[in-house]
């Protein structure tokens, strides 16, 4: 659930460079900022999370708003051991810790700042956690923060934004303009970067998940089912191209009305994609999330035995 911590200020003093230094947010430019009364900014502190802070926190101080910054772990992310790939520790790294940052920033521009912490779906507590506070709109760095999101899960960015019922702003931001505020914060604000690697420290070793057996099941369950479908969609694909080359006069064919074989064939590529994408999450549902989950309570169990141990 989530619990409001209050006002939270940064820990150290000073004065960031002028907002006409700063990166600007490639957000929708306003010849007027809407009068916000509490905008809230929900922020992993990854690169894309710290450019939508930027932006938020120069829409509060042009509005008057309030700044909710709200953090979203779930329970030792199931999907993310799902989705590993050899670098498993990659998946936690962060720059710095998001509401860390957005307190400092929001500090030195006068901004009044609160901070969240939910524990469950993000896309839900992110929701929720807009109706709780009565938010007159939510910003979000727009990227996905599942990998493969293009395969049938989408994005959290576009998740919140289709199900919200107050304005989502997106922004999105290259790392060159935000890693000077990431090196400006660690470096006047050490806390930042030992929070961030503190949060970064899950419960599970994961260089010990890339030989664990319930981790390898995973991983066999998942290409039991990737490596046919790969096949498939390539030899398709192969399909149309060899017909386009060799059998130009078949793909011109009429088939149905104006449309020719070749454009049914093409077509028919983006349906089996579609059609891919929805049996995998089926399957993910049924059988990836529940193996993920095993392999995750085994890890967490050989790390609390080594716990004891010491």
């Amino acid at each position: 659930m989530e619990e409001p911590t209050g006002n939270r200020s940064p820990r150290v003093a000073g004065r960031h460079r002028s907002e006409a230094n700063r990166p600007q947010s490639t957000a929708a430019k306003h010849e007027a900022t809407p009068a916000y009364r509490r905008l809230l900014l929900a922020t992993d502190g990854s690169l894309p999370a710290l450019a939508a802070t930027v932006h938020a926190v120069r829409l509060a101080r042009e509005s008057g708003a309030e700044l909710h910054a709200l953090h979203v772990t779930t329970p030792e992310s199931d999907l993310q051991v799902e989705f590993a790939e050899p670098n498993l520790e990659l998946l936690h790294v962060r720059p710095v810790d998001g509401v860390t940052a957005a307190c400092v920033l929001a500090s030195d521009a006068g901004v009044e700042t609160h901070t969240h912490e939910a524990q469950g779906p993000i896309v839900d507590s992110i929701l929720e956690a807009a109706r709780r506070i009565d938010a007159d709109a939510i910003v979000l760095g727009q990227t996905g923060t599942r990998p493969f999101p293009q395969i049938g899960l989408g994005s959290v960015s576009e998740a919140v934004q289709s199900r919200s019922s107050v304005p989502v702003i997106l922004v999105s931001g290259r790392a060159a303009e935000v890693v000077p505020i990431v090196k400006e914060i660690i470096a006047r604000d050490p806390e930042a970067m030992a929070t961030a690697r503190a949060t970064a420290d899950p419960d599970v070793d994961w260089a010990e998940a890339a030989n664990d057996p319930s981790f390898r099941t995973l991983v066999s369950a998942k290409a039991r089912f990737l490596v046919p479908a790969l096949v498939l969609s390539l030899g398709f694909y192969l399909l149309i191209t060899v017909l386009a080359g060799l059998a130009p006069g078949f793909m011109a064919q009429r088939a149905v009305g104006p449309l020719s074989l070749g454009y049914l064939l093409v077509f028919a590529t983006y349906i089996m994609a579609w059609g891919v994408a929805l049996v995998y999450v089926r399957v993910a549902n049924r059988g990836f999330d529940p193996k993920a989950a095993d392999a995750v309570s085994v890890l967490q169990g050989h790390q609390a035995q080594r716990e004891e141990r010491a």
